[in-house]
């Protein structure tokens, strides 16, 4: 009985050998560093409850916290723990500049896997990653989006203004005129668009 390990020491064990394997390895340092100080201030994603379980989690597993950088380096470690596998192997595949996208895409799903067992969601930042680009998108309410595409079509008359003008206008004319006509265009254009799509709405 005496050389038998129960299970949570088992996981205590596991535990603390992967929070040190990602607080040591080299191709996570950045990743760690910038999820840290986000974890350090007053605009701390974390509830202060969570962080306190979190701590707990960590001295559980004997973690040297001192000689890892401290609490909140050894918490951002924790909370890309179930995607840590898969930050390794994309790391060590291919440049950083390439693979950044993923790296993103695997940090954001690690931390939202992280939060979920706390009740928590995932900050807006950090909520939807786009397939093609790797760049985080963020929702606004609806009444925010439509305020801002209201906003957005109050200008319209006056630019319909400036498009009647610049008809009259030769077509070779300075680079300024140019520009405005650029702007113009694109303007109009996207109001149509958006017109167009609070029509089907």
């Amino acid at each position: 009985m005496l050389g038998m390990t129960t299970q949570a020491q088992v996981s205590r064990t596991e535990l603390k050998v992967r929070i040190e394997k990602a607080l040591t390895e080299k191709s996570l340092k950045k990743l760690i560093t910038k999820l840290e100080k986000e974890l350090d201030g007053e605009h701390s994603f974390l509830p202060h409850d969570v962080e306190a379980q979190l701590r707990r989690e960590i001295t559980s597993a004997s973690v040297a916290v001192s000689q890892h950088g401290g609490w909140y380096r050894c918490i951002a470690a924790y909370l890309l723990l179930p995607r840590l596998d898969e930050l390794l192997a994309v790391k060590s595949t291919s440049e950083e500049k390439n693979v950044a996208p993923i790296v993103q895409k695997l940090r954001n799903e690690g931390l939202r896997e992280s939060l979920s067992t706390f009740g928590l969601e995932v900050p807006a930042r950090y909520a939807r990653t786009s397939s093609s680009t790797g760049r985080t998108r963020v929702r606004i309410p609806r009444e925010q989006k439509q305020q801002l595409v209201e906003n957005f079509l109050d200008a319209l008359p006056t630019f319909e203004v400036l498009q009647d003008i610049l008809d009259t206008l030769p077509k070779n004319t300075s680079l300024t005129v140019k520009q405005i006509r650029t702007l113009v265009k694109r303007y109009l254009s996207i109001a149509n668009r958006l017109q167009s799509v609070a029509a089907h709405e």
